[in-house]
């Protein structure tokens, strides 16, 4: 089709669907505990949500539980929960926390030792993450211990995870300041499917590695626009699976030969500015990337083409001239 001439805008967005660690997930970070068996289990947040970055977030010994180790029986501390500060009177003797440097990396979680204070042998007492990201959600997939650095009596059975949460029980296990605990963390999204809704809340219509990967389609269309310059090689010739990004960006770097045959609206630009559910990575699709949404969704229903009888532009060109549409 003529480069000139108007047509509809479908674009898609290159997303790695799934988060491939923890990394930019928010964690919350709590202890439970359970003085005996007929005792009711309590649980305190200790700090959160924070969010993870590299090399890691820490969370250093917190000020109320500093005040449980040096108090005595009956003092009063405080504590967070959901941004509101509470008080509250304490058994010493009974109260199940141990102060220890905690930090969480991309892949790992870490215990230092080297402060700690009083810990109480109880029938519970359990450290507990919670990892979430509003945008791209994240589960456990695998939590070992890493046998090469600790030196914490820990065994497999007290290590376990469901879906975004990780708990590790230490109930009544001895430690000194030596001791020290790294489990290395598997994490990400459960995977996406063709057909499902992706992380830029579009139309997932191409998936690799398990549907850790994959491209999806905006989730609507914008008016009509013309491709770029005409009796000008943009040099956007990428016709494969991951073409139409580099595409895109040759298309808008290109000087036309006849400036005024276009102005702004022209597809490319209007992709390179589009943002949805946070996300401005959006690019015209390449010549192939189009048949697969095609043949993906548009054949099975899926997806928002309004226009059915209409075209829809590539970012590949055929030459100076034209462009393919499908």
């Amino acid at each position: 089709m003529k480069k000139l001439l108007l047509t509809s805008l479908l674009f898609i967005s290159l997303n790695q669907l799934c988060n491939a660690g923890l990394v930019d997930a928010e964690v919350v970070f709590k202890t439970k505990y359970q003085a005996h068996t007929g005792g009711k289990a309590l649980t305190t947040t200790i700090a959160g949500p924070q969010t993870i970055v590299e090399p890691g977030v820490e969370f250093p010994s917190d000020t109320s539980i500093a005040a449980i180790a040096a108090g005595k029986r009956g003092d009063s501390i405080t504590y967070q929960h959901n941004h509101e500060t509470y008080y509250s009177v304490v058994d010493v003797d009974m109260y199940p926390m141990i102060i220890v440097g905690v930090n969480i990396g991309n892949d790992f979680i870490e215990f230092d030792y080297t402060d700690s204070g009083k810990f109480s042998r109880v029938f519970q007492n359990t450290y507990i993450f919670e990892f979430n990201n509003d945008s791209l959600p994240v589960d456990i997939t695998s939590a070992t211990i890493d046998r090469s650095v600790t030196t914490f009596p820990l065994t497999d059975d007290d290590v376990q995870f469901v879906g975004n949460q990780l708990s590790i029980n230490v109930q009544g296990l001895p430690f000194n300041s030596d001791s020290f605990i790294r489990i290395n963390v598997g994490a990400g999204d459960p995977g996406y499917a063709v057909g499902d809704t992706g992380p830029a809340g579009g139309w997932v219509f191409y998936v690799t590695a398990g549907g850790a990967h994959g491209l999806e389609a905006a989730p609507r269309n914008l008016q009509k626009y013309t491709w770029g310059c005409s009796d000008t090689n943009t040099g956007a010739n990428g016709v494969d699976v991951n073409t139409g990004k580099q595409n895109t960006r040759a298309i808008i770097h290109t000087k036309c030969k006849h400036p005024g045959q276009v102005n702004d609206r022209v597809a490319a630009k209007l992709v390179s500015s589009y943002e949805h559910n946070g996300h401005n990575d959006w690019f015209l699709p390449s010549k192939d990337e189009l048949n697969l949404i095609y043949s993906n969704l548009y054949l099975h229903d899926l997806g928002y083409f309004p226009r059915q009888t209409e075209s829809y532009w590539s970012s590949t060109e055929v030459d100076a001239t034209s462009a393919y549409v499908t």
